[in-house]
C-alpha cells in the first residue's frame, strides 16, 4: 500500500491522472481508515468478547453457588422438616401419654368417688339405722314414761279422790260434830 506523503509529493501530469492519483488516495484513505476501523472493531469485539465471557463466568458460578445455596436451603428445609415431623411425633406420644394418664386419672378418681359414695352411704345407711333404732327406743321410752304417767296420774288422781274422799268424810264427820256440838250447846 502506498504511503500518503509520497502521493502527495508527485506532481500531476495532466487531468486525468490527477484524478486516478485522487481515486488512488481517496481509496488508500478508505482502505486505511477500514483497516483501523477493523482493527478497532476487532479489538472492541474482543474487549465485548473478553466482558461476555467474564459476564459468562461470573453468571456461570452465580448459577453454581445459586444452585448450591439452594441445595443446601434443601437440605435445611427437609431437616427442618424432619425435625419438625419428629417433634411433632413426640409430641402426639406425649399428648397420647398424657391423655392416656389423664383417662386412667379420671377412671381412678371416679373409682374412689364412687367407692367413697359408697362407703358414704354405708355409713348414712347405718347411721339412720341408728337412728331408728334411736327413735324407736325412745319412743318406746316415751310410751313407757306416758304409760307410767298415766298410770302415776291415775294413781295420783285415785291418791287424790281417796284423799278428797278422806277429806270429805272428815269434814262430814267434823261438820256432824259441829253440828251435834252446836246443838249441844243450845
Amino acid at each position: 500500500m502506498p504511503k500518503l506523503d509520497t502521493l502527495l509529493v508527485l506532481q500531476p501530469e495532466n487531468a486525468s491522472d490527477v484524478e486516478v492519483r485522487q481515486m488512488t488516495l481517496t481509496i488508500s484513505a478508505l482502505r486505511q481508515a477500514l483497516e483501523e476501523a477493523t482493527v478497532a472493531r476487532d479489538e472492541l469485539s474482543l474487549t465485548i468478547r473478553a466482558e461476555y465471557d467474564s459476564e459468562v463466568s461470573h453468571l456461570k458460578s452465580t448459577v453454581v453457588a445459586l444452585r448450591a445455596r439452594l441445595e443446601q436451603t434443601e437440605h435445611e428445609n427437609q431437616a427442618a422438616a424432619a425435625r419438625a415431623i419428629d417433634d411433632a411425633e413426640k409430641e402426639v406420644g406425649q399428648l397420647r401419654q398424657t391423655i392416656v394418664s389423664l383417662r386412667n386419672e379420671i377412671e381412678r378418681s371416679r373409682y374412689e368417688h364412687e367407692q367413697q359414695m359408697q362407703r358414704l352411704s354405708a355409713t348414712a345407711n347405718d347411721k339412720v339405722g341408728q337412728l331408728q333404732l334411736t327413735i324407736a327406743a325412745l319412743r318406746k321410752q316415751l310410751e313407757e314414761s306416758a304409760a307410767q304417767t298415766t298410770i302415776e296420774k291415775q294413781a295420783a288422781m285415785a291418791s287424790a279422790v281417796s284423799e278428797i274422799n278422806e277429806l270429805r268424810a272428815t269434814c262430814q264427820a267434823l261438820r256432824k260434830d259441829l253440828d251435834q256440838t252446836r246443838g249441844n250447846a243450845r
